[in-house]
């Protein structure tokens, strides 16, 4: 053993939430040897960037969308060889930020020492250490802002999700980008979760607006099961079929990226872009981008939002109703502020609006 305190991060679910970890982990790797417990696709998102991190991996079957407790499908062999595993690495210390009772069960099955984290339904009993939020509408960053100030590691508001895209270059990513010869946007129209997605007719609508008023390379992200792929006609380029490290390369070199509320809006945040995302059953307080130079367009069309993915109606009308006539102005307005605080480029204005100068003008 090194001699260095050793420290389980918990996080079993998507990228997004793997990215927003980041600040945390960058502070606990300074003096800590850190063990993150995660998904498989954990190391291709994070190893570029902390090289000193250690994966350990498990799909839990409860993070799973549906039938996550049809419990005689269980792989229940893997999970009880992940909890021998994390017995024999003796952690003085193991972390979760999320209120979840099946991961402060699991962090206490693992004979870490010491098991802090957000109690909940009374898993107070499976943590050494149980925190409560000073606000319910704290943000996930804050979580971790708020775990890490308890162990005495240097947080504020101020430290953000850190992905390094240098890391993240493949031949193919940097093929694509020697294609891009204007400011690039990028829309990425997918969602793990397929209620959080946009209508993709709607953002055919928003890139024809854009495209009247800005000149910029269009690179289309569909999503891996083909949603978007009818917006095809308005992209410069369409990638397809790309590793998690090729995403990150891309995402990390866009001038702006429109998505959905979803993980590639937290990764393009983490490597330091703007984000303009659309959200529907989501909570922007807990799950915005964060940062202030990123905007979430949301409307409380629906009386049950935020209703966490399970929309008891055929469509989920918060997005279905969000039209682009809603949305447009406002996106509109957010390129124009990037623009006037030289977080876009003036070039990006075609020469009838450059002229013009505001967004107010544009009619």
């Amino acid at each position: 053993m090194s001699g260095k305190r050793r420290i389980l991060i918990t996080e079993l679910w998507g990228l997004g939430d793997l990215t927003l970890a980041t600040p945390f982990i960058r502070e606990a790797l300074k003096d800590s040897e850190v063990f993150l417990l995660s998904k498989p696709h954990a190391k291709e998102l994070l190893h570029p960037s902390f090289s000193g991190l250690q994966f350990l991996y498990i799909t839990a079957p409860w993070t799973s969308h549906r039938g996550k407790y049809r419990l005689w499908e269980w792989d229940w062999k893997a999970l009880l060889a992940t909890i021998a595993r994390l017995r024999d690495l003796q952690f003085d210390l193991a972390i979760s930020v999320r209120n979840d009772p099946r991961d402060h069960l699991l962090m206490w099955l693992s004979g870490a020492r010491k098991r802090l984290g957000f109690g909940v339904y009374k898993s107070e009993i499976f943590l050494t250490q149980s925190l409560k939020r000073p606000s319910r509408r704290q943000h996930r960053m804050e979580d971790w802002m708020q775990i890490g100030n308890e162990l005495g590691f240097a947080m504020n508001e101020e430290v953000g999700a850190v992905l390094r895209p240098p890391g993240y270059f493949t031949l193919r990513v940097e093929e694509i980008l020697e294609r891009v010869k204007k400011p690039l946007f990028i829309l990425h129209t997918g969602s793990q979760i397929p209620v959080r997605r946009w209508p993709s007719k709607y953002f055919g609508a928003l890139i024809q607006e854009l495209r009247k008023r800005y000149d910029f390379h269009l690179l289309l992200i569909p999503d891996p099961d083909g949603y978007g792929l009818d917006c095809d006609w308005l992209a410069d380029s369409t990638i397809t079929s790309l590793t998690t490290r090729e995403l990150v390369g891309l995402l990390g070199s866009a001038d702006l990226l429109l998505c959905n509320d979803s993980g590639p809006a937290h990764i393009t945040a983490g490597c330091g872009r703007p984000v303009i995302a659309v959200f529907g059953p989501g909570e922007p307080a807990w799950f915005r981008p964060w940062g202030d130079q990123h905007r979430v367009v949301i409307r409380d069309i629906c009386p049950h939002r935020p209703c966490f993915d399970y929309c008891r109606y055929s469509e989920a009308k918060c997005l279905t109703e969000l039209t682009p006539e809603m949305a447009v102005p406002e996106i509109l307005e957010q390129i124009e502020s990037l623009i006037e605080r030289g977080l876009l480029s003036k070039a990006l204005r075609k020469q009838s609006i450059r002229s013009l100068g505001s967004l107010g003008s544009l009619g």
